[in-house]
């Protein structure tokens, strides 16, 4: 058989694994003593390589992305490292990584706590999470490139003031719940996604009166989103903006004293109460159009913990639990600011320590 050099060859690139793809290193250290103050020591192990673990950062960054990014219990990391990398691994060992990674994340997450408690616009929201079958809870606070997860053992307003501070004087978004009521802020916008939704239920309302309320609420709501949108696609001036406030105030104003001769429907008096009583904060996103008009962003950076949550049944003691709301801080922390998790946890490892990056203020 002959090859006909006039026809170009084809060619084709194949990724696979290969037989080995762990490389075990051996490090031999000299010990070490100095004449002159007395100190002695073996000489220090290169960064990524922890003092008597036999794990190094990069595997581990892997096998923490494997369990909090891809939510393997620790049985399927143990699988996962023997199986596909070829080394055994207790469960002792996994415990042992999971130590070093709180070590690695516990300096960072509190500098990022501090940040945002600093004058912004955060998100918050919060979810129910259990440690050894006892109900705690997942607060959560986002920015543009920081979001922090807090476990608290409660719901109530002292856990926001933990999250926030006491005097927080930026923006804060969130929905309807008591607990953020108390909290001190420059300004607050509610959640109008959680509004629009309780809006959709009406509408298939066996009363007229609630359907049309409905209706007519949707329609203003969706009249000041448009005018969000315009004003972020230059299309309106922020003086403008603060104007079309004023007159979709003034549309749902008209709408609660269109009172039907029989009255509101509960349901329908029921949204009108909570429209009024939190009158300043259902358009803020018009007068800061830097704000968005709803929490979705606090709601993304939940999903992933109550996923993990309905995998893992929970955690099984205090410190795995803080380390679920560190992992899962930096995980999201790391989507918002465009970086690779996996590479950054690894150099987070290597450094462990040491003082972690410093973040603008």
């Amino acid at each position: 058989m002959e090859r006909d050099e006039v026809v170009p060859e084809k060619v084709q690139q194949v990724a696979e694994v290969v037989d080995q793809p762990i490389e075990i290193r051996e490090y031999r250290r000299g010990f070490y003593k100095c004449p002159s103050c007395g100190w002695s020591d073996y000489s220090p192990v290169p960064l990524g390589v922890k003092e008597g673990f036999r794990y190094g950062a990069r595997l581990s960054s892997i096998v923490g992305w494997l369990g909090y990014g891809g939510n393997l219990t620790w049985r399927k990391q143990e699988h996962f490292i023997e199986y596909v990398f070829g080394i055994p691994i207790s469960q002792g060992s996994l415990a042992k990584m999971h130590k070093w990674f709180q070590e690695s994340l516990e300096p960072l997450t509190q500098q990022w706590l501090k940040y945002i408690q600093q004058p912004g616009i955060r998100c918050v929201d919060e979810t129910s999470y259990c440690i050894d079958g006892i109900k705690y809870w997942v607060w959560v606070a986002t920015s543009n490139e920081v979001c922090v997860l807090m476990l608290a053992p409660t719901r109530s307003s002292a856990e926001v003031e933990k999250l926030l501070g006491a005097d927080f004087k930026g923006i804060l978004t969130s929905d309807c719940y008591s607990a953020y009521f108390r909290q001190s802020a420059m300004a607050k916008q509610k959640c109008l996604a959680h509004l629009e939704r309780e809006l959709e239920s009406l509408k298939t309302s066996r009363f007229q009166a609630n359907r049309e309320f409905a209706a007519d609420v949707q329609q203003v709501l969706a009249t000041a989103r448009i005018h969000y949108r315009h004003y972020h696609a230059r299309n309106l001036t922020l003086e403008d903006l603060g104007s079309k406030r004023t007159e979709v105030e003034n549309s749902l104003q008209k709408i609660f004293k269109a009172t039907p001769k029989k009255g509101w429907p509960y349901d329908a008096q029921r949204l009108i109460n909570r429209l009024k009583g939190h009158w300043e904060e259902w358009f803020t996103f018009l007068t800061y159009p830097e704000v968005k008009p709803d929490n979705n962003d606090a709601e993304r950076a939940l999903r992933p913990i109550v996923i993990h949550r309905k995998v893992s049944g929970g955690a099984r003691s205090d410190w795995g639990a803080e380390l679920v709301t560190q992992m899962f801080s930096f995980l999201e922390t790391m989507r918002l600011q465009g970086q690779n998790a996996i590479v950054q946890l690894c150099e987070l490892f290597s450094l462990a320590g040491r003082s972690p990056p410093g973040l603008e203020m």
